[in-house]
């Protein structure tokens, strides 16, 4: 059955004599086989489409692929958590040499390394037997990871991890910019900033009050070896990296804060949740029953850092808070007398 072709604009980024030429080069036709079959293929589709653009349908349906593949590299600053399967290259910026630990009895380790391109740099962290590459690594070597996933770091970050079946591929050459320039990339300031002034994917500071706590389940189990949170399995809990684990706790709150110009909802994960309510997390779990009974935090101000994102659920922007500093008042009148005084 004759194949129907609706009318079509096509875009080739090959002259005709170019297009005849590769054809002849890949199928060993004659120069008047290529162009008779060109011209068939224009009258076929009643001549709506130019000689290259059915040049160019002839070379597809003969099975050629005669223009060159442009691999696209995937920039730093476009990583999101949950991406699977990450091929990434970057320059090794800094390396962070392993660390031993020990939880539920069970000994592991932890190493991290900062990649970088033109557009930012991210952390890489390996686990246990990841670790022994570590020794075959320096500052300034390219690198491209395989077999890897991205996940969010807890604080509002990204940060990538290599599967079970993941690596790192040393590269001989590569275009990514010298390790001078990346060390003088321009670090993130975080600026103060107005809850009213937020958008998204904004790292900010804002100085705000608590003036709504959520009273949900606020400790979550995760894996002892990767922190990452599990999943419960039959009564059991599963680790996608490390498989059924004796799951660890960790702490999460929520909550409204306000700094007179607008309210945003906040989450304090770990660290930042501990910071709020000054204990540690061996108190915070022996008052698990009563915790929220023994938290006093309402209407008290805060100096919050962290980092804007929207909750996909609800479609409206939260906080990530990572770190929760109390207001010292003679610093912050001195902020106040600085900026008056530049102002004059």
């Amino acid at each position: 059955m004759k194949k129907e072709y609706k009318p079509l604009q096509t875009i080739c980024f090959m002259d005709f004599d170019t297009l005849v030429q590769k054809i002849i080069e890949k199928t060993g036709f004659t120069n008047e086989e290529v162009n008779q079959k060109i011209l068939e293929k224009q009258q076929e589709l009643s001549n709506l489409v130019s000689k290259e653009g059915a040049a160019y349908i002839v070379a597809k349906e003969l099975g050629l692929d005669i223009f060159p593949r442009v691999k696209r590299r995937l920039e730093i600053k476009n990583v999101i958590p949950k991406i699977r399967n990450l091929n990434l290259s970057g320059r090794i910026v800094k390396i962070f040499e392993p660390k031993e630990f020990e939880r539920n009895g069970r000994k592991g380790k932890v190493a991290s390394v900062i990649i970088g391109d033109s557009t930012g740099t991210i952390r890489l962290s390996l686990w246990d037997v990841q670790t022994d590459i570590i020794e075959k690594l320096k500052p300034g070597m390219a690198i491209e990871t395989f077999g890897a996933y991205t996940k969010d770091d807890g604080i509002g970050g990204v940060e990538i991890r290599l599967s079970g079946r993941g690596g790192l591929k040393i590269l001989e050459e590569s275009e990514l910019p010298p390790l001078e320039k990346l060390e003088r990339l321009p670090q993130v300031k975080i600026e103060r900033k107005r809850i009213l002034n937020l958008k998204e994917g904004d790292s900010s500071e804002i100085r705000a009050a608590m003036v709504q706590l959520f009273e949900t389940n606020i400790f979550y189990e995760i894996c002892p070896s990767c922190g990452s949170r599990v999943t419960k399995v039959e009564n059991q809990f599963k680790c996608d990296e490390h498989g059924i684990v004796k799951p660890d706790k960790a702490i999460v709150l929520s909550g409204v804060i306000d700094d007179g110009t607008g309210n945003i909802r906040a989450v304090f994960f770990r660290n930042a949740a501990l910071q709020l309510i000054g204990m540690d997390l061996k108190d915070a779990l022996e008052k698990e029953d009563s915790l929220f009974d023994s938290i006093d935090i309402l209407g008290k101000e805060f100096i919050i850092l962290g980092r804007v994102r929207r909750n996909k659920m609800f479609n409206r922007l939260e906080f990530i808070v990572n770190n929760v500093k109390e207001v010292d008042v003679v610093s912050e009148a001195n902020k106040i007398i600085n900026r008056l005084a530049s102002n004059v």
